[in-house]
């Protein structure tokens, strides 16, 4: 699978979560918030690690500038939302505050990033680029993911 169709199809099923969190339960919210925070913690590490330097390697640095930096903001909003008490009046706001930021990132990745990348990565590049983030991804357990998730926003600097 190439990249792209890879990160579209990871930015289907976070957006299918934000959905089903909206109409949770509070006893599910929870069970939901951790998928959400493992789904997205790989699937910046797969674009920090092997997305992003290739498309520096493109020449399309200013866009991954501010990708990373939504980056940063996403993971210390993570990590501050699974560091909450089950029953803090802010959960609510903070994963409001999460889904809109996550959702604005993919917009501006699918309309601007990707069809730019298309038009001087070729078919092949971007097929090498999706498995090598599918091995990526096939080495991490969710475990690895959770923790990595709860401790990565107090890692990150702006």
């Amino acid at each position: 699978m190439d990249a792209l169709t890879m990160l579209k199809q990871q930015h289907q099923e976070v957006d299918e979560l934000f959905d089903r969190m909206q109409q949770a339960e509070e006893s599910e919210k929870i069970t939901l918030m951790g998928r959400i925070s493992e789904k997205l913690t790989l699937h910046a590490m797969i674009e920090e690690r092997h997305f992003y330097p290739f498309c520096m390697r493109m020449g399309i640095q200013d866009m991954v500038d501010q990708s990373l930096q939504e980056h940063s903001e996403v993971k210390q909003l993570i990590s501050e939302i699974l560091q909450m008490k089950r029953h803090d009046p802010q959960i609510d706001q903070s994963v409001h505050k999460l889904m809109t930021s996550v959702r604005s990132h993919v917009k501006e990745e699918e309309n601007t990033l990707f069809p730019r990348l298309m038009s001087v990565a070729s078919e092949e590049d971007l097929r090498s680029v999706g498995m090598e983030m599918q091995r990526t991804m096939d080495e991490m357990s969710e475990q690895e993911l959770l923790k990595l998730a709860e401790h990565e926003g107090s890692t990150v600097t702006p």
